[in-house]
């Protein structure tokens, strides 16, 4: 992993790169690291999604959801993450439950999957954060790799109307400047799940988990307590803002025929 995935990586997961070797300890109580795994095979049912259809899942983690649409829907799914360590227990994970060989999980730069020709019936980008810019420019990208009447999966925040500016959420808009920007091709949104249920209950889940494993992990490694600190401060931060100015909201947008 070069040095700028490597401070990409500790973007997208919060988490300062000193930690980035403990993310597997820190994170093993969670069953899955975005809690969206129910919301993306309801929507993907909701779309219409073929049995037997084709998944690319950009930023896959541990491959939970990957694996969850390849027994929903037998899809074929490649995955790719950026960080080894995920891509290992993905490989095993999809193993245990027999669908290796619809399960292709590759460790690299997600920008390098979508450089290449493709035709996917889905894409899913889901808790990977700006890596590839704001809505907008995500959705130019993300739309080269689906075929024509294909589905983006992507999941993203925006402000409730209203909420005064700040420095905490200055890089957020409100609703309809959102969906403006992931429609701006004439693609359709077919599906939304806003302030999921089972998002508010993976977050009440990471602040009692994380908590106790960073503890353990502190006390074992005193030379990292400033920076599991920091990490899961954080953590609260995130969950205080979902639960507050910002409205997670996992869309499905089905790409226009050209």
């Amino acid at each position: 992993m070069t040095k700028t995935l490597q401070s990409e990586v500790a973007y997208a997961m919060e988490a300062p790169e000193c930690l980035l070797p403990y993310l597997p300890y820190l994170l093993q109580d969670l069953p899955s690291l975005s809690g969206a795994e129910d919301d993306v095979v309801d929507v993907l049912s909701e779309v219409g999604f073929p049995s037997g259809g084709t998944v690319l899942d950009l930023g896959c983690g541990r491959g939970d959801i990957a694996i969850r649409v390849a027994r929903a829907f037998g899809a074929e799914v490649t995955g790719v993450d950026g960080y080894p360590p995920f891509i290992e227990i993905a490989r095993q994970s999809a193993k245990q439950a027999r669908l290796q060989q619809r399960c292709r999980f590759v460790a690299g730069d997600l920008r390098k999957s979508l450089a290449k020709p493709a035709r996917f019936d889905a894409v899913l980008m889901i808790a990977v954060g700006p890596v590839l810019g704001d809505s907008a420019k995500t959705i130019s990208m993300l739309r080269t790799v689906v075929r024509d009447g294909g589905w983006i999966i992507i999941d993203d925040a925006y402000l409730d109307d209203g909420v005064p500016s700040s420095a905490a959420y200055e890089d957020y808009v409100e609703r309809e400047a959102m969906e403006a920007g992931v429609t701006q091709f004439g693609d359709t949104i077919v599906a939304r799940r806003v302030r999921s249920p089972a998002g508010r209950s993976f977050n009440a889940l990471t602040l009692e988990a994380i908590p106790k494993r960073a503890k353990a992990l502190a006390e074992r490694h005193p030379e990292l307590s400033d920076a599991i600190s920091h990490y899961v401060a954080r953590q609260f931060e995130e969950v205080a803002l979902m639960d507050g100015p910002m409205v997670p909201t996992l869309w499905a947008i089905q790409k226009t025929f050209a």
